[in-house]
This record gives structure tokens, sequence and C-alpha cells, in this order.
């Protein structure tokens, strides 16, 4: 069964029944280890600790046949983890056996034993297969697609995050306000995809700092995430674009203070991504596109579309365009060195005192 991260959580989550093997793949942390998660805990009552394998990347056939068949002691069971078998990135052979028929062929691979593996879990066992990349061109996912579920792991994009952040506020038993939502989306609109491991655990300083109250105003979310590094570069983006030369100039010596050189590229990265999503924005409206057709187009959360209408009428095309083309020639020079932090406050000077 080929799914998603959040489809199969969902259906582990209401179906009584477990499956003995699940194959996570793809780039997202994040949903790889909810989904380890929670399916041990489906598969293992409470309280109950299984005899536990752990294989990474190059390990024995063998070893795992012993792990998946061996009967635990006192009639417990078998929790059994894969981590990005080395195997699979195996070419496969023209004229290896079927996957699924028992019994080693000439011809056949480790990928196809693996599979007659995977394919024979006994009932007292549980495996949990993550992988980085699969090819579905392949006989292991189309054989183990037609065998258990075998889960895709995509990044979140910022404008599909608020079911995310809803489910997350479900489990603290609160929930944020539109507001609040909106702001984180801003914050990690320059993120793409989202660091969802990273929201995840700022998302749990906000249930300790909020307490008993429940409900997660804007200001809650500001508390938590205004002074962290990864997300620097939102506020002096934002004042860029709102074209407060006062706050500009005093969030760059902040930055030039806390990050130094090595913060410097991934800085004028992200004001470079901001500009750009401003030219776009800029150039739709100009061909006559409404909010809705923007944020569809650019796949930018309506919020975020609303506030870079507005900042769009304080540049004109040209100012945006040389602007970018100064940022993207400081990004390369910067690995040598030099009075790059003054050429920057320079460069952003020029953009926001143009009328």
């Amino acid at each position: 069964m080929n799914t998603t991260a959040d489809v199969f959580l969902e259906n582990l989550r209401k179906n009584p029944a477990c499956p003995h093997v699940v194959i996570a793949w793809g780039e997202e942390e994040y949903f790889k280890k909810a989904i380890g998660k929670a399916f041990r805990e489906k598969a293992f009552a409470s309280g109950e600790e299984p005899t536990e394998w752990i294989f990474q990347r190059d390990f024995e056939l063998e070893a795992l046949r012993e792990a998946i068949n061996s009967v635990p002691f006192f009639g417990g069971q078998n929790w059994v983890v894969l981590e990005d078998p080395k195997i699979l990135a195996e070419k496969e052979k023209t004229g290896s056996r079927r996957a699924g028929v028992k019994g080693k062929k000439k011809g056949s691979t480790s990928v196809d034993e693996l599979i007659q593996l995977l394919t024979d879990v006994p009932d007292y066992a549980f495996l949990y297969c993550i992988c980085g990349k699969l090819d579905k061109r392949q006989a292991f996912y189309k054989t183990m697609s037609k065998q258990a579920p075998v889960v895709e792991c995509s990044p979140l994009r910022p404008y599909q995050l608020q079911p995310w952040l809803r489910t997350q506020a479900d489990s603290y038993g609160a929930r944020f306000t539109p507001e609040a939502i909106n702001l984180i989306q801003e914050y990690v609109s320059a993120a793409d995809p989202v660091p969802l491991l990273f929201l995840q655990q700022e998302i749990g300083k906000i249930a300790l700092y909020a307490g008993k109250r429940k409900l997660w105003q804007a200001d809650d979310v500001t508390q938590m995430f205004s002074q962290l590094p990864e997300i620097s570069g939102f506020a002096l983006g934002n004042a860029v674009e709102e074209k407060k030369l006062d706050k500009v100039l005093t969030l760059l010596q902040e930055e030039k203070k806390k990050n130094g050189s090595e913060g410097l590229s991934v800085l004028i990265l992200r004001l470079f991504a901001s500009l750009r999503r401003l030219l776009q924005v800029k150039e739709m409206m100009g061909k006559g596109a409404q909010q809705e057709a923007v944020a569809s187009a650019l796949k930018m959360h309506p919020y975020g579309v609303k506030l870079a209408m507005q900042h769009s009428h304080l540049f004109s095309v040209e100012s945006l365009q040389t602007c970018m083309v100064r940022l993207a020639r400081l990004a390369a020079e910067s690995r040598q060195g030099g009075r790059t932090w003054a050429r920057l406050e320079e460069v952003l000077i020029a953009l926001i005192s143009q009328r």
C-alpha cells in the first residue's frame, strides 16, 4: 500500500489491526520518527518490552533473518529496525528471480533476499524499515507496496503547514489563534522545506511558556521564536520589505555580533529569497493577478501574499532586480572575507533609499 505520512498515521490510529512491516522513505525526518513511534506503540501493549534489533546501512542478511525469526523467550516479541539498507542501492540484475518466491535461485540478488525476508515476517515480529530514497520502478518498491505500507515522508512547504500546526497544538490540548498560525508561517516562509523537527521543539516550548492557558496567541509565538538563529533572517527581511531603515541597521548589527562571518552567507541568501518573492508578487500584480491567484501560483500562504502585495508598492521592479544582483554577487564573494558586512549594509541602504 503506497501512502503518505499523514494518511498512514491517521489510518494507524483508527484501525484496530497493526501491520507487521512498515517501510518509510523520503527526506522528512520528522515523519520517519513519528511513524516509528506510532508503529511501535501500536504493535506492543503498554509496558511491554520487546527484544530489539537495530541494523544500519551495511549488515548481513543472515543476521537479519535471525532477528526476524528468533522466537523470544517467555512469549515475547521482536522489534526490528532497518536504517537505510545499503543493499537497496544495488542495481537490479536482469534475470533475477521474481520476488516472493522462496529459495535462493541462480541470478537472485541481495535485494531479492531482502524482499523474501520482509514478505515472510512471523506474527511475533514487527519490522520498521527506514530509507532515504526508493526507486518506484524497482522490484523492492513494486513488491513491498503490495505487501505492506510503503509510506512516503515528504517535506512540508510553508503553505501546507496549517493542519500540522493544529495537530501539534491539539497534542497539548491547546489551539493557536489565526494570528499565531499566520506568524509562524511567516517565520518559516524563508525555509523551504519547513524544518518540522525544529518547529516541533519550539512548539513544545510554547506549551511550557503558556502553561494552563490553552489558547496560544501571536505573542506566545513571538516570545519563543524571535531570538532563534534558525529564523534570524525573518525580522531583517521584514524590516527591509517595510523600508524601515533604522530597524534594518539595528538588526544588521545584532546579526553581525551574534553570527559573525559564518552566518553572513545564509543571511544574504534569505534576503535574496525574500526579495525574489516580493518581485514575483509585484510582477504578477502587474499582470492583474489577485491575491488568491498569486497564493496558488507561488504556493504561498494568503496572509504572506497579502503582506507581500502591500510591501511591493514600496519598490520598483528595477530596484528589486538590482538589489538581487548585488546580493548574489556579495554571496559569491563572501567566502573571500573583507568588509562584507559593510557592503551588505550599503546594498540594503541603497534599496531602501530609492523611491
